[in-house]
C-alpha cells in the first residue's frame, strides 16, 4: 500500500448477505431467598410438634428440647477446663425453609475450643421446624447462647 492507493468500496458481492446473529439474552439471575430475622412464628427445635396447646406451649417445649439436646451432647472441652475458662460462646445459624442448620459460624466465643465445641452440637442438630411468613415457610436467622460453666472443685 502506498498514498497512491486508493481505497476500493467493498462491492455488493463481498458484503455479507445475512445479518449476524443478536447476542444472546443474559442469564436469569438467581432467585435469592431473603433470610428473616424476625418472623410471624420463629423456628423451633423438633419434637413438640404433637403437644395439643398453644403456640407459646410448643415453643417453651421445644426450648426445653433444644437445651437438652445441646447439654446432652457437649463436652466441656479439656483446654478450657484446665484453665478454668467459662461464659457464654454465641453460635449464629440459619434455619432454612426445609428446617436444616445452615451457614453455622462462631459469633462469640471465650477460647479454650468451647467455640467449636457449641458450633459441633449446632451442626449436629436434627431438622427444626421452620419459620413462618405470611403461611410460607422462610429462612430465618437464629442465634443461640451456649453457656460454659465449671460447676465444683476442679483440681
Amino acid at each position: 500500500i502506498s498514498e497512491e492507493t486508493e481505497p476500493i468500496a467493498p462491492n455488493e458481492k463481498t458484503k455479507s448477505a445475512v445479518p449476524p446473529p443478536p447476542p444472546p439474552p443474559p442469564p436469569p439471575k438467581p432467585v435469592v431467598e431473603e433470610i428473616f430475622k424476625v418472623v410471624e412464628q420463629m423456628p423451633r427445635f423438633a419434637g413438640c410438634e404433637d403437644l395439643a396447646g398453644s403456640d407459646a406451649e410448643k415453643k417453651t417445649c421445644a426450648e426445653k428440647k433444644m437445651l437438652e439436646f445441646v447439654y446432652e451432647h457437649i463436652k466441656y472441652p479439656n483446654v478450657a477446663r484446665e484453665n478454668g475458662i467459662e461464659g457464654m460462646v454465641v453460635i449464629q445459624f440459619v434455619v432454612a425453609s426445609d428446617g436444616t442448620i445452615q451457614d453455622a459460624r462462631i459469633v462469640r466465643d471465650i477460647g479454650g475450643q468451647c467455640g467449636e465445641e457449641a458450633l459441633r452440637i449446632v451442626k449436629m442438630m436434627p431438622k427444626w421446624i421452620p419459620g413462618r411468613q405470611r403461611g410460607k415457610p422462610v429462612k430465618v436467622l437464629f442465634n443461640l447462647p451456649v453457656k460454659f460453666e465449671l460447676k465444683g472443685n476442679q483440681s
